[in-house]
């Protein structure tokens, strides 16, 4: 009898002992779906993190280089400026000197004005004439002046580009 009884209560476990059993086993399923979903979403941040790192260094690289063909064609313009404009100081020196006295004559005529800046009081005995004869005075001054600085610029180089080469150029010369 006692092997009756220990098959009985035999029995009576193994009930208990597969429902435990199933119910572990619905845990490892669920477990090893959780583990391929956690899997597959890292996967995925991954991969959308592999993508917009990319698409920033993308990006980056096609400003850079943007930035760098700008840069390179306004040194090519300021380069064929200045070309463009030895070129011109070449063929019309009495020209670019005219111009920079033109643009000099201001202070040319301010110094010579200086003339009339200590006089306190100033008579003309023949009017409007007398006046005008002493402003030609004074910019008869200037205009005497005018050859002087001409032959100063020639002699200066500064109207020819002489003195020294452009920067263009002397990069061009090293390479």
């Amino acid at each position: 009898m006692a092997e009756a009884q220990r098959a009985q209560a035999t029995a009576e476990q193994a009930g208990p002992l597969a429902a435990a059993t199933a119910k572990q086993e619905v845990v490892v399923q669920e477990t090893k779906a959780d583990a391929k979903r956690v899997k597959l979403e890292a996967e995925a941040t991954a991969t959308q993190t592999r993508q917009v790192g990319e698409a920033q260094a993308a990006a980056t690289t096609a400003k850079g280089t943007a930035e760098g063909e700008a840069v390179k064609a306004r040194g090519l313009a300021e380069a064929e400026a200045i070309k463009a404009r030895a070129a011109a100081l070449a063929q019309n020196q009495d020209a670019v000197i005219a111009q920079q006295i033109a643009e000099r004559l201001p202070l040319i005529v301010a110094e010579a004005a200086k003339a009339f800046s200590g006089i306190g009081q100033f008579t003309v005995l023949n009017g409007a004439e007398g006046v005008g004869e002493a402003f030609a005075q004074v910019l008869g001054m200037g205009a005497t002046a005018i050859p002087l600085l001409r032959n100063a610029l020639r002699q200066n180089g500064t109207a020819t580009g002489q003195s020294t080469p452009p920067k263009a150029e002397q990069t061009k010369r090293t390479k």
